[in-house]
């Protein structure tokens, strides 16, 4: 803490600590008696607030602002476990413990709190015992955050937009993306002339330890106070205003017109300059396009940034505003799809039932056939196209199987690369329309390997690579196979790719499968075998197929986590297709009505017990 840190807006100390969970039940009567024990604490974006280690005798309220929370470990190292947002407790766990602080706590924007001693807390809590629960609450809710077991996002307040590269739109996106926040709950969008209207000519550009920069913060508090969300605009180029918006932002959105070119912007260079992961709030990339452009470039773009993630946006689409807002509001629907061989083909008919369902697909991922079928919907492809793709591709196409010497595995493997590469040519993830993912397994450091970046086709070929099946796919000196061996259902990936939202799960893998009526000798002749089929005059031995024990044994390698995956989804659907094979591609149109059927009966389901649709996952 600067010796600035106890600066004090003129702003009603007991009102701000009245509104929050820790005291919205403590009469403001009793507050107002605590008041002289209360002390106010600015903090500036990067301003440490404690360490760890250090002894513990306050507790704060984070009345506004954002603050992060780090581990440091004995190496010097320190690792991200959580943040803390406008009415958190912060320190509360020293007071409880009588221990040392545990982690270090840094403000990521500009940060007002309420200190007091564990005297006054203690005096507090004893006249209102319903206030200990409001901790509890808090702290479980964080410990939840931390270890990822709620998947409820931290709220986002402030969201301020900055340029990319050049002749960014910003006023027009922060306007529309004002809009659409503002259909959900009340929106502000401030930009300097806005502030100016409100406080004088001038007022915007303020310096931050400068005259009036007090009467600022302490408007702008209220502001986020008042409202549910507020979108800054920084200026087109560095300035006060500009820099102010940073410190109050809970997410940075850079804002670029895709086809300017990947250069940084002056505002974005400023932010490295000063470190984008430790001193601001997290950054994403948005790209905008005109009607009819098509994604290309992506990779450019993030080479030159540190961003969380990006987002394709047609400018003037209001479909892929929304999409942005249920990102950035926790909101987000993935759908996971696993892997299965032909009963993967389901998805086709369970993806039209989810869009029947009124839900969007924000995101979507899979293993295996999981990641075919998801590529597919993420270049676009409606229920229609993607029908008649998949019919094509495993139907109309002939068998993708091409049998070879079996030195590596029985097929080469070529006819599905090409088939592939001719469907998906040279599109690489980053440029896809939808967020996307595939899994494969590092056969090499025995680790799964999620993939959202790089060439479509060779990322879903590593991620189909099935073990004695089709070869291992050579990457960067490590061999890849099927994602089934690792993680068929990836359920985790797909959470933290929603950040809380709304994650449904595609399960095409019975627990029991190629059940077998006949018994065979324990020593069994493949010539044997042959020889029966051949001959009309024998009864034909009915083994397990070779593809089939080994399809079978690969998903066997992550059955434990598959079940471990699908509880942490809100839904699981599983079709009922145990009566088809692996391999049997043929049934494709009864296979697709099934998972349509199921699928539809279980989002009724689901819809009719859920009292907000809309709601965040853990709501």
């Amino acid at each position: 803490m600067t010796d600035s840190a106890l600066s004090a807006p003129a702003t009603d100390l007991v009102g701000l600590l009245a509104a929050t969970e820790l005291f919205r039940d403590v009469d403001v009567a009793v507050l107002r008696d605590f008041e002289k024990h209360f002390e106010r604490v600015h903090l500036s974006g990067g301003e440490t607030l404690m360490r760890q280690g250090d002894r513990g005798d306050c507790v704060f309220v984070l009345m506004s602002g954002r603050l992060r929370v780090y581990v440091e470990h004995p190496d010097g190292t320190e690792t991200v476990v959580g943040e803390i947002t406008r009415g958190e407790v912060v320190g509360e766990m020293s007071i409880l413990t009588d221990a040392p602080r545990s982690a270090t706590v840094r403000a990521i924007r500009d940060s007002e709190l309420a200190m007091f001693t564990r005297e006054v807390l203690g005096e507090l809590l004893e006249r209102h015992p319903s206030a200990v629960m409001s901790i509890t609450r808090q702290i479980v809710a964080r410990l939840q955050r931390t270890i990822g077991a709620s998947g409820t996002p931290d709220p986002v307040v402030t969201l301020t937009v900055i340029p990319a590269g050049k002749d960014a739109p910003v006023s027009l996106f922060a306007h529309r993306l004002a809009e659409a926040l503002g259909r959900l709950a009340p929106t502000l969008h401030l930009s300097s002339r806005e502030v100016d209207g409100h406080l004088g000519e001038g007022a915007s550009q303020t310096p931050q330890h400068g005259p009036g920069s007090n009467r600022l913060l302490g408007w702008l508090n209220e502001q986020e106070a008042k409202y549910t969300y507020v979108v800054y605009e920084t200026d087109p180029v560095r300035s006060n205003w500009s820099r102010r918006c940073l410190r109050q932002a809970d997410r940075v959105l850079a804002v670029g017109r895709a086809s300017a070119g990947p250069a940084l912007g002056p505002i974005e260079q400023e932010v490295l300059r000063h470190g984008a992961t430790e001193r601001f709030a997290r950054q994403d990339l948005v790209l905008l396009y005109e009607d009819g452009e098509t994604p290309s470039g992506t990779r450019e773009w993030l080479r030159l940034r540190r961003v969380e993630r990006h987002h394709h946006l047609r400018l003037f689409s209001s479909a892929d505003f929304e999409r942005l807002v249920r990102y950035l509001t926790g909101r987000a629907r993935g759908i996971v799809l696993g892997g299965g061989g032909a009963r993967g083909l389901s998805h086709v008919g369970a993806l039209r039932a989810i869009g029947e369902a009124g839900i969007p697909v924000d995101a979507i991922g899979g293993t295996s056939m999981g990641a075919i079928i998801a590529a597919m919907r993420a270049t676009g492809l409606d229920d229609q196209a993607l029908f008649k793709a998949c019919r094509k591709y495993f139907v109309e196409g002939g068998s993708l199987l091409d049998f070879t010497l079996p030195l590596v595995s029985i097929t080469s493997g070529s006819r599905i690369s090409r088939r592939l590469a001719d469907f998906f040519g040279e599109a690489r993830i980053e440029d896809l329309l939808l967020s996307y993912f595939c899994v494969s397994s590092n056969l090499t450091r025995a680790e799964a390997v999620v993939h959202r970046e790089g060439v479509v086709w060779k990322q879903i070929r590593a991620s189909i690579s099935l073990p004695g099946i089709l070869p291992p796919v050579f990457q960067e000196g490590d061999l890849l196979v099927d994602g089934g061996v690792t993680n068929n259902l990836p359920v985790d990936v797909m959470k933290g790719l929603c950040h809380g939202g709304v994650v449904i799960a595609l399960d095409v893998s019975p627990k029991v499968d190629l059940t077998h009526k006949e018994a065979f000798p324990e020593e069994l002749s493949g010539w044997r075998v042959l020889g029966r089929r051949l001959n009309p005059f024998m009864k034909t031995m009915e083994v397990p197929p070779l593809a089939s024990v080994l399809m079978r044994t690969t998903l066997l390698g992550s059955a434990s986590k598959q079940s471990l995956m699908a509880q942490r989804a809100d839904l699981v659907i599983r079709p009922p297709l145990e009566e088809f094979g692996l391999l049997e591609f043929k049934s494709f149109d009864r296979i697709v009505e099934i998972g349509y059927k199921h699928a539809l009966e279980q989002l009724e389901a689901w819809s009719a017990s859920r009292p907000d649709p809309e709601a965040p996952a853990g709501a």
